[in-house]
């Protein structure tokens, strides 16, 4: 049998000789083998950490759900109730003769009324009308109930009131007013929806 070189050397060299082989075995073990599995385990964790983080948010999301719709169904409901006081446009035409004739119900002439240049606003456009009545201050009032108890949304403002220089029974006032009306426009509300902010109300009627 050939002696084996190794068992020439001293009991210390072989030693040292086994640590060097020893050491280049983990050397590579931990770079050929260890190392890509510790850099693919360390990427799985972060992956986990990503996708739990996603699933607390998707949680969270789902947990508001029910208040996305209830306000949802609130938005809905305030559409259906401005739809119901701000006329569509077709219904315009409608609507003025009925201010007309809650004028002539309340026993006042008009000798004037002149719908002017229309505001646009986000969904809707306000309609000033300059109205000019002839009557007594008794008529005048119980034409604003009236105009107070329509369904339809119908402010009156810059009310004027002066004396006529030759009263009569009938006729002891004249007055001026702006009754402004709203007409509601649906291809403006979609556009308004999809803008970040509440859209913006009519004025309170008076």
């Amino acid at each position: 049998m050939a002696d084996n070189p190794l068992t020439r050397l001293s009991l210390a060299s072989q030693l040292g000789i086994s640590v060097v082989v020893a050491a280049l075995i983990c050397v590579g073990f931990y770079y050929l083998q260890y190392s890509p599995m510790l850099e693919d385990q360390q990427k799985k964790e972060a992956r986990l950490q990503e996708l739990q983080g996603q699933i607390r948010a998707l949680e969270a999301t789902a947990n508001k759900l029910p208040e996305f719709q209830r306000e949802v169904q609130a938005l809905e409901a305030r559409l259906e109730v401005l739809k119901r006081i701000l006329p569509p446009e077709k219904e315009m035409p409608d609507l003025m003769r009925r201010v007309q004739y809650l004028a002539a119900q309340s026993s006042l002439r008009v000798p004037k009324f002149n719908p002017a240049s229309p505001a646009q606003k986000d969904f809707y456009q306000e309609i000033p009308i300059n109205v000019d009545f002839d009557g007594t201050y008794h008529n005048l009032g119980a034409f604003f109930d009236r105009i107070s108890r329509m369904s339809r949304l119908v402010n009156i403002g810059n009310v004027s009131i002066k004396a006529q220089a030759n009263p009569t029974v009938n006729s002891t006032i004249l007055a001026s007013v702006v009754a402004t009306t709203y007409v509601y426009q649906e291809n403006a509300a979609a556009a308004a929806a999809k803008r970040p902010g509440p859209p913006g109300a009519p004025g309170t009627r008076r």
